[in-house]
């Protein structure tokens, strides 16, 4: 596949995550503590008082595709060649595509406090997030135009498609403000690796020869494209030192979440996550574009490239480069959960609510964790904005001190698209509502001086004052 196709249906297949989105809400580990800040990493009289994931990756993947695409592109994928059966042209037929990548590759938390049960903390992860809304017709002119039955088109081509990815160095404080009140914030250094945002308002197709007339064009059409392209680099030509983090692309976030703990025992937990800006200013280049070129050779081997050196003349002709702002993906979150108890079995249902904050994104859940003394299981339904069901699955050993999780948010699909990328023919042409993939896992270690409460404790002095929020809050209302 041509760097400029890789780049076009980047949101299509892009590994670079949501994030794990919901099955580690209300688990207690260190990964939940720092998406969820409001949320404990430690347990008094158990804990021991540094929680540390010894810089072993832990990340999220999560991917998904909607359309009469699916076949088309996972036969490209994994077989080399282009299936346009289930496509159509002319019937303005779009394909949803959405791709996150969240990896913590460090994370490290204290506990500073019994009376309060204050935790500090600091980590750094690397996130991508990717959207695209794109016609049946965009993927099945990269294979030639047989099926393109008419010489001319109108607004084929009107596609939308997003990509950030960026460095978070992060740090967290969370507090036990009262017995059934805690709050957590999050506040984050932001590094721009890459950013593309391409938004098409008009198209045409006007296919002069088909190959009949002049065989040794073999295929000719005049392409026109309408719109706007922003990115912080060449298409075609990103540098591997862009992975790095610089000051050329600063941007600050900030997370804030409380969990209360309701009468009968209903917790309920609100978040807002990420909710922040980067300044892209290295490479940073604006194309307004209103163009037509011509295109030949689409019913020639050469046909893919051909598309895709045609894109690049259509949308490059008017550069600016200067800096831009945008905000980054955030999302407002709100749950509600009640543990159960059966014997040695701990049963907590959690229903959760996500929204995107800035543009389109809703998503709910109902996840299920059972645990059985060190070892748990997680089952979670997922319905997202596209209304795409998916079932989830998570296995996870944890005692006080030492914890290991993983996991998939769409288990059947990604058991399709794994068997797919093994060359068999039957995953990639299965007929499914749409097609994805999800991992996830998780570890984090527990050392240091052990946690006793105010009353029996033997290593903090000062262990049963309240923290800062708490002081205020006991001045306040009381």
């Amino acid at each position: 596949m041509t760097k400029l196709l890789i780049c076009c249906l980047l949101s299509l297949f892009s590994f670079a995550a949501y994030a794990q989105r919901f099955a580690q809400y209300n688990t207690g580990t260190l990964f939940d503590s720092f998406e969820n800040p409001s949320q404990a990493a430690f347990i008094p009289d158990s804990s021991r008082n540094i929680a540390f994931n010894f810089l072993i990756p832990n990340f999220t993947i999560n991917t998904y595709l909607q359309g009469n695409t699916q076949y088309t592109l996972k036969s490209r994928l994994f077989l080399g060649k282009y299936n346009n059966e289930a496509i159509t042209v002319g019937q303005n037929q779009y394909n949803n595509a959405l791709a996150n990548v969240n990896v913590y590759l460090g994370m490290l938390k204290l506990y500073t406090s019994v009376g309060g049960r204050q935790e500090i903390g600091i980590s750094y992860q690397i996130k991508g997030n990717g959207r695209g809304h794109v016609t049946d017709e965009t993927v099945a002119l990269f294979n030639g135009i047989q099926k393109f039955t008419d010489n001319n088109y109108q607004d084929i081509f009107n596609n939308k498609a997003f990509y950030e990815s960026f460095h978070q160095f992060s740090a967290t404080y969370r507090e036990k403000v009262t017995k059934d009140f805690s709050v957590g914030i999050k506040l984050s250094l932001l590094s721009g690796i890459a950013y593309n945002n391409l938004k098409i308002d008009e198209s045409a197709l006007n296919i002069i020869d088909r190959g009949t007339n002049n065989p040794a064009a073999g295929g000719t059409a005049d392409w026109r494209l309408k719109g706007i392209f922003q990115s912080t680099y060449q298409l075609g030509k990103f540098s591997k030192r862009s992975l790095l983090p610089t000051f050329k692309n600063i941007g600050l976030a900030g997370s804030i979440g409380a969990t209360y703990i309701a009468p009968g025992g209903i917790i309920l937990q609100g978040n807002l996550k990420d909710l922040g800006f980067i300044r892209w200013a290295g490479n940073a280049t604006t194309y307004t574009f209103n163009n037509t070129t011509r295109i030949q050779g689409l019913n020639t081997t050469r046909r893919e490239i051909n598309v895709s050196d045609a894109l690049t003349r259509l949308i490059e002709k008017m550069p600016e480069t200067k800096p831009f702002t945008k905000p980054i993906v955030g999302r407002a979150e709100f749950s509600a959960a009640k543990k159960f108890q059966f014997g040695t079995i701990t049963y907590l249902p959690t229903a959760i609510i996500s929204r995107q904050v800035y543009g389109y994104g809703t998503a709910a859940a109902l996840v299920n964790n059972v645990q059985f003394g060190s070892f748990g299981t997680t089952v979670s339904g997922i319905m997202n904005e596209d209304k795409l069901f998916d079932l989830g699955l998570q296995l996870m050993y944890k005692t006080p001190n030492f914890e290991f999780f993983i996991g998939s948010e769409q288990l059947n699909r990604s058991m399709n698209l794994y068997s797919a990328s093994g060359e068999n023919e039957d995953a990639i042409t299965k007929t499914m509502s749409h097609s994805g993939g999800s991992i996830y896992l998780g570890f984090s270690f527990k050392f240091g001086k052990k946690i006793e409460r105010w009353k029996t404790e033997s290593y903090y002095s000062n262990g049963g004052e309240q923290g800062p929020l708490g002081k205020a809050w006991r001045k306040a209302f009381n």
